[in-house]
């Protein structure tokens, strides 16, 4: 199965969606940087609660070449707001299959896991963390 499934020309939150990306259901690909946005991530679970969330949600990847950190960053978005990035290694492998497929410039979405976030009182929180579900390169 290729990197894109079908061109969506959808929208989420104000964001266009150009293409909906299938993945394998492994859910293998981590995203960075959340720890500056537990609280969106927060808001995207529904809160915190006792054991915490696994809860599936859809994430939508943009392209941030105007990143001053690194041109070939590439955002995670959930819910319309900004809640991570993908590391640059997976960053540049998806955005040269993205060019691979004769799309280099497009926004895609994917299946994403929110886990974690769990409060059992005092000193006892969780940190939410985020998992993507992309296709593979096979």
């Amino acid at each position: 199965m290729g990197l894109l499934s079908w061109l969506t020309g959808s929208r989420s939150r104000g964001i266009r969606v150009d293409a909906t990306l299938p993945g394998p259901g492994d859910f293998a690909v981590d995203v960075v940087g959340e720890s500056k946005y537990q609280d969106v991530i927060e808001l995207a679970a529904g809160g915190r609660t006792v054991d915490g969330c696994e809860m599936v949600v859809d994430a939508v990847l943009v392209l941030e070449n105007a990143n001053p950190y690194d041109p070939k960053a590439v955002q995670v978005w959930i819910g319309g707001r900004l809640c991570g990035y993908l590391n640059r290694k997976n960053a540049r492998a998806y955005r040269k299959e993205l060019k691979k497929t004769g799309h280099p410039n497009i926004t895609a979405s994917c299946k994403a896991v929110i886990v974690g976030g769990w409060d059992r009182g005092r000193d006892n929180r969780g940190h939410f963390g985020i998992r993507l579900d992309l296709p593979h390169n096979d």
